[in-house]
């Protein structure tokens, strides 16, 4: 069906011959690749790429976001994949927020690989179709668009994170995010468990809400993609120098993507033909060992990300 002149189909099965497609092939697929903390889980999401079929048309980046780590330690996790020709490791050197370092291996990518296709994902993303460059390839034909998302489940619940919207945020939306982090910080060292309670129940709230409304059972098109894993195109690929423009160390990247695609006539799509795994937050949590620390880093982030997304709506 057409929507707007936008070819929107039903999601594709995937087929048993050649690649999974029976279509010719669209180049390679760089897989970017973001490490912070846990070696065991960055090793796991690359196990689950080398799995792939189409091995010679991919190539994986790892950005080793976590510098403060010493030298000798981020030297140890560059000699692990020394010996994969088709394996990078990148060092962020300062700075360190997630836009930063994912766009540090977009560039890599685009630029010294020249990829089709850029996957870009949290290191606790382990993917479970041996066929998902094909599956990936034949969905971008079905459904031409800039940012495809796949169906993204969360390990243990089986609860959908994707799409993780169906709309962006407003301005009004944005600024009461800002004014609400900022008041929970000031009351964080007295009331941190009242508040971490209340949102845990909203974000149970949320899982109920998607549940119900069958978020993940179809091919969306123009939604807030989620943000653990963005699959590039290439109609993204050669226009686009970054991946996330402008930068955040931490949340509210979706939306800004999504606001950046919609100011320039871009698509996004949801197609729950492709999955992944997602062991949600494992990085976050073995570096944050208490709760207390881990709502801490989430209410700073969030602040100062849904400020930069408010001042690039508004304009000031």
């Amino acid at each position: 069906m057409t929507d707007g002149g936008f070819r929107i189909s039903a999601a594709p099965a995937a087929e048993k011959n050649g690649n999974g497609t029976g279509e010719k092939p669209m180049g390679t697929a760089g897989f970017v690749i973001l490490h912070y903390g846990d070696r065991e889980t960055t090793d796991a999401c690359v196990r689950s790429v080398l799995k792939m079929k189409d091995q010679k048309r991919i190539r994986i980046i790892i950005v080793d976001n976590d510098i403060e780590k010493t030298e000798d330690q981020r030297r140890k996790l560059k000699e692990a994949y020394r010996d994969n020709s088709r394996i990078t490791v990148l060092k962020v050197r300062s700075g360190g927020g997630f836009s930063q370092a994912n766009n540090l291996g977009y560039r890599f990518a685009r630029e010294k690989l020249q990829t089709s296709f850029i996957i870009v994902l949290n290191n606790d993303i382990e993917f479970t179709q041996e066929d998902f460059i094909g599956r990936m390839e034949r969905s971008f034909r079905e459904n031409p668009c800039h940012v495809l998302g796949p169906d993204v489940v969360r390990a243990g619940t089986g609860e959908h994170q994707n799409p993780l919207d169906t709309r962006i945020r407003t301005a009004e939306e944005a600024a009461y995010t800002v004014r609400m982090n900022r008041m929970a910080l000031r009351l964080y060292p007295v009331a941190w468990p009242v508040i971490l309670r209340k949102l845990k129940k909203e974000e149970e709230k949320l899982r109920r809400k998607k549940a119900g409304e069958g978020f993940c059972r179809e091919v969306q098109k123009d939604i807030v993609p989620f943000g653990a894993c963005l699959i590039f195109t290439p109609e993204f690929v050669k226009r686009e120098e970054l991946a996330f423009d402008p930068e955040t160390k931490f949340f509210y990247e979706e939306y800004i993507l999504a606001y950046r695609c919609r100011k320039k006539g871009y698509h996004t799509v949801f197609d729950p033909s492709l999955k992944v795994l997602h062991e949600s937050g494992a990085a976050t949590v073995k570096t944050f060992r208490s709760e207390k620390k881990r709502l801490k880093f989430m209410l700073e982030r969030t602040a100062e990300a849904a400020q930069i997304y408010h001042t690039m709506i508004t304009g000031g």
